[in-house]
């Protein structure tokens, strides 16, 4: 006695399943006699026939389920930049090593170090405010042994104080006004160089270094048919952004 399986169309989409004799499977389950001529009880046999049935199921599930997912082969952005171009379009058959995309990248210039027309103003500023507080200190310097002078002068007519002691007060005078001079002459220059140091900026200005472009071609991985495309021209990436993605033949 044997039970015969019989394998119906698939309802989706009316294609006949595999053979059997292609999955290495019999048709038909032979059912053991018990001793003394009867068979295996009828539910046994059912669920024989069902538990076939399920691994042919399973079988063909499997092979489709990896005819789908093979051969899937994703680009992705190499630096990060601007997408200048894009040389591909969804639907597109490519071979493997295909631009896809340009990638604009941005450097800064190198440039050496160079004394401009702004650091020869600021170092100019810097002696005018020097010679400033010199003068400040100097006129103070003279106020003071010119008062001392003053005090000792009518002292010395009375007696009271030495004619020594007003000399040396005089000499110290006398140096408070050299000093003060020279800086008066040092702030002079400096205020001289600020506004040179000031024209030549205004007339020789130092534009600052426009960055250098520097191109990236994103190729195609794979030979296929370009099924996503993820990118567009103008569009901000960064360095591993997937940007396109193909089926491979």
């Amino acid at each position: 006695m044997g039970i015969c399986v019989r394998v119906s169309e698939d309802c989706r989409g009316g294609t006949p399943w595999p053979p059997l004799a292609a999955l290495n499977v019999s048709p038909t389950v032979e059912v053991p006699r018990r001793r003394g001529g009867h068979g295996v009880p009828p539910l046994q046999c059912k669920t024989r026939a069902f538990v076939l049935l399920v691994g042919l199921l399973v079988i063909q599930a499997c092979n489709r389920g990896g005819e789908d997912s093979h051969g899937v082969v994703v680009v992705n952005a190499p630096e990060a930049g601007e997408i200048r171009r894009v040389l591909a379009r969804e639907g597109m058959e490519i071979v493997e090593g295909q631009p896809i995309a340009e990638i604009a990248i941005y450097a800064a210039a190198q440039r050496a170090p160079s004394a401009g027309p702004d650091q020869k103003q600021a170092s100019a500023a810097i002696n005018l405010q020097a010679a400033q507080a010199e003068i400040e200190s100097a006129r103070n310097e003279v106020v003071r042994y010119e008062v001392e002078v003053q005090r000792l002068t009518p002292l010395v007519s009375a007696g009271q104080a030495s004619q020594g002691e007003l000399d040396g007060q005089r000499a110290l005078y006398e140096r408070a006004q050299q000093r003060l001079q020279k800086a008066k002459t040092a702030a002079q220059q400096a205020q001289s160089g600020l506004v040179s140091a000031r024209q030549q900026s205004l007339n020789s200005p130092i534009a600052a270094p426009s960055p250098v472009e520097q191109i990236v071609v994103v190729r195609a991985s794979a030979s296929g048919t370009v099924s996503a495309l993820n990118t567009r021209v103008g569009d901000r990436v960064i360095a591993g952004q997937p940007l396109a993605t193909i089926r491979a033949r």
